[in-house]
Parts: structure tokens; C-alpha cells; sequence
């Protein structure tokens, strides 16, 4: 906290210096003559009874030429002087040291309770009103009212008698003494600042305008200048508005640094599909607003990109829609569904590129748009895709979605290395089912709520090739948990009816959902604990099977993948 002590205000009165108080024996004087061997003795003084009658008389007239006057002037110590005034109002006659601490309180209520206004420069409405004690204005009430009972009591006698005499005629005022809690002060700004900050924009490129999107300065909120100008406020009783200091700054890509950019080479590409009919609409549109956020970005040399950061969040406010997505190993729908294709592609991208890999996981599941060990699942703001670009010149994203088709393309002014990925399955993890008993089914009506995955261990290779003939193997483990398949049954109904498991031994069945009151002895074979092999290897003929909205049916690379996989860019 910050003090901000004040004076006693009184005005200015001169006096002429007293006489010196001084010894004549200590004075630097010349030594008197000797008279045989003895010091001469000195000269006679000249009376000054005049001199001290006068002085006298002057201070009887400066007191008020009365008793009175000498009365106030030697005041018992703790005595309040009559006319005091403290923050502009005037203390009582016959005022006590409580009534002093009590006007004291009084007048800092009456300061905490105004209101001020803070505008941003430039713009009249408030963006932000409240009380002085709102803002964190404090009043040091102790303080205050121990300077007034001092008040008299210091000093020689002529400086206690004048102030004596400008208390007796209102000239006297004992401001309040204020300060600023910072920690009230910095809670009020730190949530205004998340509203009127705002980040600098790069410079980017439209690669398909072939154009410059030119730069836009970012600026924010000076907290320790808005404290300050809050603490003058206080000590001067402002209740006008007050101009928040506003500061910007430039961002790192201006337009003039993109025009001299190398970018004549494709240093490495990717491109993957999607579907634009029916449910999928939505989940295009996630794909164009992402690529799209994503396009024209420069990554300079040495400099980490983060997909979060750029893309943002997932959020309607920020152009996303309602759309499929995997969460907690189960198709929901969220916002930004689709958004994770745009990461892996990207991601597929700087792989080729030869980028150094920061931050990545892979999906739950095997991707249906993209090969095991290329994809990389993103989720705002816990999960991001982070690389950085370990080449000496500027790399430029340059990501579109057309049709049906997402394109991601590294641009340079030459392609440093050569980079070869290979993948290879370690082992795969047989997945198990789940059966929710459903009381709105009814007959042999099963709802496939999700299709089951089985899991893979992969191993991942990159094989960097240098100009200089030098090679470099890069070699990591992803691991896909296998994906539960559920399915949603009518009460009662007999888990043996439907279709075995693959795989066999080790693969069991889980019963969830509301409980049943039909007994298991009449329902058939528990599905909890059931060994798979149990099971009828084909489902009985009068089940009828009913995909669910989102429970999207595994594509023949997610069922049986490649066990080798080699690609090149």
C-alpha cells in the first residue's frame, strides 16, 4: 500500500528571525588585552530594557492582548485548537480528541462513497464506475486524527503562537490522509482488462488473393497509471471521468517484413478428406473456419507455434458450430467438432516439413481421414499442437478447404530436408462392449450408440535426409486405446442374441444402464462378465440393429490398418 501523506495547510506568514540564543563567551571573538598579566575587564553594555519591553509588547498584541490569547498559546498537551477544520469541516468548540476521531471517520465516509468514472481515451462512455472504496480507496482515519491533535503542540513559541492564531481563524485544514489498497484496486482493472485488452494482429498473407493483410497493434490497460491517477483523484475530491492510460504495442509481423519473404517453395504438404452431406454439414464449416485461421500465418526461425493460440477457442462467438466430437472415448456432440482434422493435417505437414514436434497427443481412436501417427488431437484450451520451426528463414502456413478437401501447404524459400515416416503397428487391443438397457426400446430393436474400435500400439519413425547426404532417425510410441462398443437394448432383453465379440478370449461384455427387475435366470446369460465366446457368433435373425446419430461406423483403415505404412514428402 502507498501512503500519501499531507501537510497541514496554513497559510504563509513570515516572521523575522529570533535573536541569536548563542553565549557571548562562545562567540568567535578577538581575544581583550591583558592588563598585567590579568584580562582587562570589559567595557560597559548598554541597558536594553527597551528592546525586551518592546518584544514584549509585540508578542501581547500577536496573542490577542489578552489572557485569553496566553491560554491558547500554552495548551495542555492533547487539547484540540478551536477553528481546526479536518477535510474542510470544522471541528466543534470545546472539540475532544473523540469528537476529532469522530469527524475524521465521518469525513472518509463521505470520500469512500463518491463515485468516479474511468473512460478509455477517446470515448465517453464508462467502462468502468464505482465507488472510491470500490476501487480499493482507503482512509487512514488513526492517522488523520493524531496530526490534528498535534496540531499547536510542536515547535518554538512563536511557531506554536501562529498556529494558534490561523486555527482561530479557519485557516488551519487537516486533509485526510489516503492510500490505495492494490490488491482491491487490481482485482476492479484485472477484470476490466479482460474486456478492453486486446492482442496485436500480424501481418498475413491471402495466398489466394495474393495479397497483405496489413497488421493491427494491440494495446492495453496501464494498471500501475490507472492507480495512480486513482490515488490523485482521491487526494483532490475529483468526481469527474477519468481517461484510462491506454498503452499499445506492435505485433510481431508487419506488412513491410512480409513483402521482402522468400516463399517460391512447397518445403512440404498434406491434404486430407471430408464429407459435406447431412450431419457432416457442420462439421465443415469447422474445417473452413479453422483452416482459416490458420492460413497465411509466418513462423519465423527458432519461433514456437501453438494451434490454440492461433485457431482460438471453440466457441459460436469465435465462427464454430455444434458438431461430432470424441470425448472421454465416446462420440459427442460439442462445438468445434472437425477442428482436430485441421491440427492433423497441419500436424502431417510439419512432420514433412521436418519441425520440430513440441507438444502432441494422438486421438483416442484411430482417425477415419488420416493415418495412426500423423494425427494430432487438440482441445482449447488443455490439449494443443505446438511445433516450432528449426529452419534459418520464415516458414508461411498456407491452409484451404475446398469441396471436399483440406489442404495444408509449408512455404519457403527452399526445402532444407527430405523426410521419410513410417509406421508400423506393435500390437493391437482388443475393445469390449457395453449394454444399456433403455426402457423407451422395446422388441428386438438394438441402437448401435457406438461402434467398437479395437486399439493399437504403433511405432513411428522419421527419416530426416540433409543436402549433405546426412541422415537423422527420429523413432516414437503412440498407443490408441480401443473404442467400447455400446449398444442400447429394450429392458429384458437376451445379450445372447447379439453378435460375438472378435478377437475371443479376454473380451467381455458390461451391463450398464437402468437395472432390470427381470431376473437374470429369465433374461439368458448375464452380459456383465460374459466371456465372448459365450455369445452366438452371428446375431439372431429378428434384431434389428439402428445406428445412433454420431455413432459413426468405423472405415475399413480404423477395422484392419496397414500394418506398414511409408510415406514421403
Amino acid at each position: 500500500m502507498t501512503d500519501t501523506p499531507t501537510g497541514v495547510q496554513r497559510s504563509a506568514m513570515h516572521f523575522p528571525p529570533p535573536p541569536s540564543s548563542a553565549h557571548p563567551r562562545t562567540a568567535q571573538t578577538p581575544s581583550r588585552p591583558s592588563v598585567h598579566g590579568r584580562h582587562a575587564p570589559p567595557p560597559p553594555r548598554p541597558h536594553r530594557w527597551g528592546l525586551r519591553i518592546g518584544v514584549a509588547a509585540g508578542l501581547f498584541a500577536f496573542l490577542g492582548g489578552s489572557a485569553l490569547g496566553l491560554k491558547l498559546h500554552y495548551l495542555p498537551t492533547g487539547a484540540v485548537l478551536p477553528g481546526l477544520t479536518i477535510d474542510g469541516e470544522r471541528l466543534p468548540e470545546e472539540a475532544t480528541a473523540a469528537s476529532v476521531q469522530a469527524l475524521a471517520a465521518d469525513r472518509a465516509k463521505s470520500l469512500l462513497g463518491r463515485r468516479i468514472a474511468f473512460n478509455l481515451e477517446g470515448h465517453d462512455r464508462p467502462v468502468l464506475e464505482a465507488t472510491l472504496e470500490e476501487l480499493g480507496v482507503r482512509v487512514d482515519v488513526e492517522r488523520t486524527a493524531a496530526v490534528a491533535l498535534r496540531v499547536g503542540e510542536d515547535g518554538d513559541l512563536i511557531t506554536r503562537a501562529e498556529a494558534v492564531r490561523e486555527a482561530r481563524e479557519g485557516r488551519t485544514d487537516v486533509p485526510l490522509f489516503t492510500y490505495v489498497d492494490r490488491d482491491v484496486a487490481m482485482a476492479k482493472l484485472l477484470a476490466l482488462k479482460e474486456i478492453e485488452d486486446t492482442q496485436p494482429v500480424s501481418a498475413r498473407l491471402d495466398l489466394e488473393k495474393h495479397e497483405t493483410v496489413p497488421e493491427r497493434d494491440g494495446r492495453y490497460i496501464d494498471a500501475d497509471e490507472t492507480i495512480a491517477a486513482l490515488e490523485l483523484a482521491a487526494r483532490e475530491r475529483r468526481t469527474e471521468s477519468i481517461a484510462l492510460p491506454l498503452k499499445t504495442f506492435a505485433p510481431r509481423i508487419s506488412s513491410a517484413f512480409l513483402k521482402s519473404l522468400d516463399i517460391s517453395t512447397v518445403i512440404a504438404e498434406y491434404e486430407t478428406h471430408f464429407s459435406r452431406g447431412g450431419e457432416a454439414r457442420r462439421r465443415g464449416k469447422n474445417i473452413d473456419t479453422a483452416a482459416q485461421k490458420l492460413d497465411g500465418i509466418v513462423i519465423s526461425p527458432g519461433e514456437m507455434l501453438s494451434f490454440n493460440d492461433i485457431v482460438g477457442e471453440r466457441s459460436e462467438e469465435n465462427g464454430f458450430h455444434k458438431s461430432w466430437e470424441i470425448f472421454k472415448g465416446e462420440m459427442v456432440e460439442g462445438i468445434g467438432g472437425g477442428t482436430c482434422q485441421v491440427s492433423s493435417t497441419f500436424h502431417a505437414a510439419t512432420l514433412f516439413a521436418g519441425f520440430d514436434v513440441l507438444e502432441r497427443l494422438p486421438h483416442s481412436r484411430p482417425s477415419a481421414y488420416i493415418p495412426m501417427g500423423l494425427d494430432s488431437t487438440v482441445v482449447y484450451p488443455a490439449v494443443d499442437l505446438k511445433v516450432r520451426n528449426p529452419h534459418p528463414f520464415p516458414v508461411v502456413v498456407h491452409a484451404k478447404s475446398s469441396g471436399n478437401t483440406l489442404r495444408v501447404e509449408l512455404l519457403g524459400k527452399m526445402r532444407p530436408v527430405h523426410v521419410g515416416f513410417n509406421r508400423e503397428v506393435v500390437s493391437t487391443l482388443p475393445y469390449k462392449r457395453k449394454v444399456e438397457e433403455d426402457p423407451t426400446l422395446s422388441g428386438k430393436k438394438v441402437v448401435v450408440k457406438q461402434h467398437g474400435i479395437q486399439g493399437y500400439k504403433i511405432k513411428r519413425t522419421r527419416l530426416f535426409t540433409y543436402p549433405d547426404g546426412t541422415k537423422k532417425k527420429e523413432e516414437e510410441t503412440d498407443t490408441y486405446p480401443p473404442t467400447t462398443e455400446i449398444y442400447k437394448v429394450p429392458v429384458g432383453f437376451d445379450v445372447a442374441a447379439l453378435p460375438s465379440l472378435p478377437g475371443g478370449e479376454g473380451e467381455d461384455s458390461e451391463l450398464g444402464g437402468n437395472p432390470s427387475p427381470t431376473p437374470p435366470s429369465a433374461r439368458g446369460p448375464s452380459a456383465a462378465g460374459t466371456d465372448a465366446t459365450a455369445a452366438t457368433q452371428t446375431p439372431a435373425d429378428d434384431v434389428e440393429f439402428v445406428d445412433a446419430p454420431g455413432a459413426h461406423a468405423p472405415s475399413a483403415s480404423q477395422r484392419d490398418p496397414a500394418k506398414m505404412l511409408w510415406l514421403r514428402r
